[in-house]
């Protein structure tokens, strides 16, 4: 049969016995047909995996539900698996083992507790039938050729817990011919994974794989007397699987931990890989990333753990010692009492002879942060090319003292500064940006510190900011706003620049003074400034000077004030005729009552946003409550918005509205009600009301935003405590998306202050998490250590804010 006859064939049976209505995309209205079943078997390799992707989202969109298409296109995936034609064999497995595994989960997943049981994973009727009609199609692909596909096929058929009994004893007998150790690793694994479905066989399953603990090697012959049975000897399948055994042991038994597995782990990675069949060499180490994995899989042991990584710190091998490194501060990440079993040992490898040891042994000093102050000196020590010719544990030892507080980074940190290429960044790492493989040096966490040292460290940066894209000055100078929250004098260096002939120095002086506070510090220099006078923008220009800054920084109100005005009046033409109405409200709300003349424009164009329209799709649109606060800011009557305000925000309430501009308005509407104290109760009911109904649905940035106004409107901590208590068990830790827990926290040592007995309640919990030994942040990254250090000290301003609170009550009653 010729290729296009074999093509027309195929074709005709995609169409005939694939249901294409149930085969579409689950993120969009795209609908598939046969041609993407027939692009699997393409030539072309790209192609083939474009047609698997697409395969892919339709039967399980993100992994976490089987849809309907699955099982339409499931016998046609093991059909072109099975296909030595088909270039993307193994892909097609690993997508039907991603559907398999959705399916299994499915079945046992549990409601999340945030959204209190309103979603979980699904799995359409017809896929458990198709799955079991899969199996047998996928059995020969056992003893195919290619070592890749017979690993796929293990790990696929792994999922069909139906036939666990059959599958197990036919993995070992596989085990027992195969001679890929890949292979035969997954086998095991596989095994493991079927073990918890057994019925007849899992006592035989089990002990199986406790065998496979140890390694049988069998008595060699003597060369001399039988050269053939030595080399039959040698070819002979003898796989150290003792890591697959232990890790395939916990899966199939997750209750019942075995002190053996920390020992055999141990006694695996310590000693030398044993000789591999078909080879005369042995590995002089084994690879860190199996080590790693292996010492993940004792998972809770934290005894094992431990006798591990210092069995692999003191190693003779540089290989198992470099793991070691990594295995030690996978520990600390997860465990606080880690850090003074193994912080000393790691401090030794400051002093090795190997530079990536000494690196890695600097960050993980730095991870540590103050935890790791006594042994500064050895960070000290490798801050010049003279004492540590490695660029990576130089920049990691200033990255240690910079976290541990210590001032002998500060001048290595000016010079840093001034290079490119320095390997700091100009913004913390982002959530996603985290883990092992991740770097997490950066500027605004290397100086925030040092903030009686800006007489230092202001000048190169100033010169970084005038260097730096457009795009990363915001980071600096945000640099610069927090020395001077923190009490560093900024201010006078600052102002010298605006007198500078440069404009990009003075412009750099202006957007650095901007993040100084809301007040007119640079009043003389009004005239400079104004020559660099640009129009309004969303996102500051750096190359220009907005009407708002220059206010902010002069108290020069003409330029926005001509916002409000026609070209010929302004005296800032340009101004004006580029003026829209989004920076007139803008204008509005900085300006206020010196806006009055813009009242009646305001009036009308709130009540345009009211009655909504193609730009205002929802009545809590954030358009509506710009204008409102514009409005109200100008005139000080709180009648002008407040019966608006009630009505829309009690309509929104009644249907549920979702909107960002839902929970603003609520903000305005609490911000305007505490000047009518009539209206505070009933705001406050409306309030309390809404943020149940957010947390209820999970949705925890709208509820904190609604607690926070909550608590500015009464000052009653009865109305806050119970919503913020929710609030610290449910938000993610530090790290994650806003609000964190953080957040609750923060609101919570304010409540504690003004009433430390309201607090009372949340206080257990809050002490749980400073007493318990794991840490409960997300593990395994960098910034494990300083997440943790973040929440505990969150906590403690809790704790220590109602403890005052209570002495100076007492002290007052004594009184």
């Amino acid at each position: 049969m010729s290729a296009r006859s074999a093509r027309a064939e195929r074709m005709a049976r995609f169409a005939a016995e694939v249901d294409w209505s149930r085969v579409t995309s689950p993120y969009h209205a795209q609908r598939y047909g046969p041609e993407v079943l027939e692009q699997l078997w393409a030539p072309d390799h790209s192609t083939a995996e474009g047609a698997l992707v697409d395969l892919h989202h339709a039967s399980c969109g993100d992994g976490s539900s089987v849809l309907a298409a699955a099982a339409e296109v499931l016998p046609f995936l093991v059909e072109a698996a099975r296909d030595p034609a088909v270039t993307v064999r193994t892909e097609i497995m690993e997508t039907v083992t991603e559907v398999a595994r959705a399916g299994n989960a499915a079945l046992t997943a549990r409601a999340d507790p945030v959204l209190e049981g309103r979603w979980r994973p699904t799995v359409a009727p017809a896929w458990p039938t198709a799955w079991e009609r899969a199996v047998d199609p996928l059995l020969p692909l056992l003893d195919d050729d290619d070592p890749d596909v017979r690993a796929a096929a293990v790990t696929v058929l792994a999922q069909a817990a139906h036939r666990a009994d059959e599958l197990t004893a036919r993995f070992r007998d596989r085990f027992g011919n195969e001679q890929n150790p890949r292979v035969a690793e997954t086998l095991v694994l596989a095994v493991g994974e079927l073990a918890r479905h057994t019925v007849e066989r899992r006592e035989e399953a089990l002990a199986w794989l406790r065998q496979r603990m140890t390694v049988e090697e069998g008595e060699e012959p003597d060369i001399d007397e039988d050269v053939d049975a030595w080399l039959e000897w040698m070819e002979k399948p003898r796989h150290d699987v003792r890591l697959q055994a232990v890790a395939a042991l916990r899966r199939a038994l997750p209750d019942r931990p075995d002190p053996a597995h920390a020992r055999i782990t141990a006694d695996t990675l310590l000693a030398s890989p044993p000789l591999v069949a078909g080879s005369f060499e042995r590995y002089r180490s084994w690879p860190v990333d199996v080590i790693v994995d292996a010492d993940r899989q004792l998972g809770d042991d934290l005894p094992g753990r431990l006798a591990l990584a210092r069995g692999l710190l003191r190693h003779d091998g540089a290989g198992q010692r470099g793991a070691g490194l990594r295995v030690a501060a996978s520990l600390m990440s997860r465990w606080r009492s880690a850090v003074p079993e193994l912080l000393p040992a790691v401090a030794e490898f400051t002093d090795d002879p190997h530079p990536d040891h000494r690196a890695s042994a600097l960050r993980v000093l730095a991870m540590c942060g103050t935890a790791a102050r006594p042994w500064a000196d050895r960070a000290a020590a490798r801050l010049t090319e003279d004492e540590e010719p490695h660029e990576p544990a130089r920049r990691y030892a200033v990255w240690a003292l910079s976290r541990m507080g210590d001032e002998r980074c500060v001048a290595p940190l000016a010079r840093l500064l001034t290079v490119r290429g320095s390997g700091f960044g100009p913004w913390p790492p982002s959530p996603s940006g985290r883990g092992w493989d991740k770097d997490d040096l950066n500027f605004p966490e290397a100086l925030a510190p040092f903030t009686a040292h800006t007489d230092t460290l202001l000048g190169p940066l100033l010169a970084r900011i005038g260097a730096a894209p457009t795009s990363e000055r915001g980071a600096y100078h945000g640099i610069i706003g927090r020395w001077h929250r923190d009490g560093a004098s900024v201010v006078p260096r600052l102002l010298e620049l605006l007198e500078s002939p440069d404009p990009d120095e003075v412009l750099t002086a202006a957007h650095a003074l901007s993040r100084t506070g809301p007040r007119a510090i640079a009043a003389d220099h009004r005239a400079r400034l104004r020559e660099l006078l640009g129009p309004p923008e969303f996102w500051a220009d750096s190359a220009r000077i907005d009407p708002f800054r220059l206010r902010l920084l002069t108290g020069d109100d003409e330029p926005v004030l001509a916002l409000l005005r026609s070209p010929e009046e302004s005296g800032y033409p340009e101004l004006s005729a580029g003026a829209d109405d989004g920076a007139r409200i803008r204008a509005c709300i900085a300006l206020g009552p010196l806006a009055a003349p813009a009242a009646d424009l305001l009036r009308g164009l709130f009540q345009e946003a009211l009655r909504g329209g193609p730009e205002h799709r929802s009545d809590a649109s954030k358009d509506v409550v710009r204008r409102a606060r514009a409005l109200w800011r100008v005139t000080g009557d709180a009648g002008e918005v407040l019966p608006d305000l009630l009505e829309l925000t009690g309509r929104s309430a009644q249907k549920g509205c979702r909107t960002p501009g839902g929970v603003q308005a609520l903000r305005l509407l609490a911000e305007v009600a505490a000047t009518r104290p009539p209206v505070v109760e009933r705001v406050a009911r409306q309030l309390h009301a809404t943020a149940e109904e957010r947390l209820g649905r999970g949705n925890r940035s709208d509820a904190m935003e609604i607690v926070r106004s909550l608590w500015e409107l009464t000052r009653d901590p009865r109305q806050v405590v119970p919503a913020l208590n929710r609030l610290v068990r449910i938000c993610p830790p530090p790290g994650r998306a806003h609000p964190t827990v953080l957040e609750p926290l923060e609101l919570l040592a304010e409540v504690a202050a003004a009433d430390p007995e309201s607090v009372a309640p949340v206080t257990p919990a809050l002490r749980a998490l400073l007493d318990a030994d794991e840490r409960p942040v997300a593990h395994d990254h960098w910034r494990a250590v300083m997440e943790d250090d973040a929440l505990c000290a969150a906590v403690r301003a809790v704790l220590d804010a109602a403890a005052t609170g209570a002495e100076e009550g007492t002290g007052e009653g004594a009184a």
